[in-house]
């Protein structure tokens, strides 16, 4: 068995508190500054559809690394979307996805 003393348990009880307030303290003052959040203040924020790598369009509201490399992948096979409604054309770009989006990209 592993025995610790009244110190040592004080000592270890310490730090786990100063650990957790750490994270508390981070999870409270974190602060999310990804362009799709102050793009609804601002406005100036556009991904161009027909450039961006996939990093770049999974800044947009529910597109993620699959949907992003699907995107990126129907460019290549298809060409530069003329229009933005293109983009519904994406296998697993739904109507309700691309109605959020459509304010934030560009071609």
């Amino acid at each position: 068995m592993f025995y610790l003393t009244p110190q040592e348990r004080k000592f270890i009880a310490i730090i786990m508190v100063i650990f957790i307030m750490g994270a508390a303290v981070q999870l409270l003052f974190k602060r999310d500054i990804a362009p799709v959040r102050w793009a609804k203040y601002v406005r100036q924020f556009k991904i161009n559809i027909n450039t961006a790598r996939p990093d770049e369009l999974q800044m947009l509201p529910g597109v993620g690394a699959t949907l992003a490399a699907r995107i990126v992948e129907y460019r290549h096979e298809n060409g530069l979307f003329k229009k933005k409604e293109d983009l519904e054309n994406v296998d697993g770009l739904t109507e309700k996805r691309f109605n959020r989006i459509k304010e934030l990209i560009e071609l």
